[in-house]
């Protein structure tokens, strides 16, 4: 059942757009509180290099989920979905909460629930793999695939053996199309128990390119290249998240990999990269309502008050 005590709006958007900003001046105008949807700000030590927020940006709002992980632990979207409705049920009553980041494979852990991973007998993947090994073995996966799930198979291409193999697998191992696997899990899973809101925030890919070569100079001259080095020194380097953009440059750097002079463009290369990826996956949830960064926060306030005062009429600005 929607508790609707606890309304809840996301603030997405690719990196370095100012959600984190834009979710500060929201959560201080309706008294409110921010938590992380980042999948690197969650964890202690990675502070520079993941735009964190400062303590004193901490300090004027509540904020949850953030700087809470020890290495070398490494989370899941099913941990970070657990952590996050055990942190939500503790929060106080009809305060907004406003949840900010950029992962959205952990979005929509949280909205739409956990897809199971559904065990598959070594034997049967061995034996897919084996056929895999020739064209007709792949064209006979197909076939098999066009007949026993036409539905999914007219969802992938031909050439996709990746899913075609998993689908395959699934389908000896369960007894059960993936499309009936789908549908079982869509059935199954729990509505989203709060009232939801989503806000995107979204820039001219120039504008947005001049804001992550800006941020990236702010984070060297701030020292991420000691930041990172300090891990380095822990015996960290094998911890999954310095895998990520611009840890992994600056650890190249250290390494004797790439010159210094080319540290700045290569963490801004991949984080343009990372942005594109990031603007794809969240256009195609076509419940955000996109505002332009910058000028577009007025409008992106005034519909947060509106969704706040349909579950609280008496809602007002602190």
């Amino acid at each position: 059942m929607e508790n609707k005590n606890k309304p809840v709006i996301f603030v997405v958007g690719p990196t370095a757009s100012g959600k984190s900003s834009w979710a500060l001046k929201l959560a201080q105008e309706f008294n409110g509180v921010i938590v992380n949807c980042d999948s690197l700000q969650l964890y202690k030590k990675l502070d520079i290099g993941t735009a964190k927020p400062s303590p004193e940006e901490r300090s004027i709002v509540p904020h949850h989920l953030f700087d809470y992980v020890l290495p070398p632990i490494e989370m899941s979207a099913g941990m970070y979905s657990r952590d996050f409705f055990e942190c939500v049920e503790s929060l106080p009553e009809k305060k907004p909460i406003f949840v900010v980041g950029g992962t959205g494979f952990y979005f929509m852990a949280i909205e739409k629930g956990m897809y199971p991973v559904l065990p598959v007998p070594e034997e049967i993947k061995h034996q897919i793999l084996a056929e895999m090994g020739s064209s007709e073995g792949q064209q006979n996966l197909y076939n098999e695939l066009l007949g026993r799930d036409p539905e999914y198979a007219q969802k992938i291409h031909v050439s996709d053996l990746y899913r075609i193999g998993r689908a395959i697998e699934l389908i000896r191992s369960q007894k059960k199309s993936v499309t009936q696997i789908q549908n079982e899990f869509s059935a199954s899973r729990a509505k989203f128990p709060y009232p939801l809101l989503k806000i995107g925030l979204q820039w001219e890919r120039e504008d947005l390119s001049k804001r992550i070569f800006e941020r990236t100079q702010k984070m060297l001259d701030q020292g991420f290249v000691e930041e990172v080095r300090g891990l380095l020194d822990e015996s960290l380097g094998s911890w999954s998240p310095l895998s990520s953009v611009g840890y992994k440059e600056v650890i190249k750097l250290l390494d004797h990999q790439i010159l210094e002079n080319d540290l700045l463009g290569m963490i801004a290369q991949s984080t343009r990269q990372l942005a594109k990826r990031q603007r794809t996956w969240f256009q195609r949830d076509k419940d955000i309502l996109w505002f332009q960064g910058g000028d577009g926060f007025e409008l992106a306030r005034a519909q947060v008050e509106k969704f706040l005062i349909l579950f609280d009429p008496h809602h007002g600005k602190v």
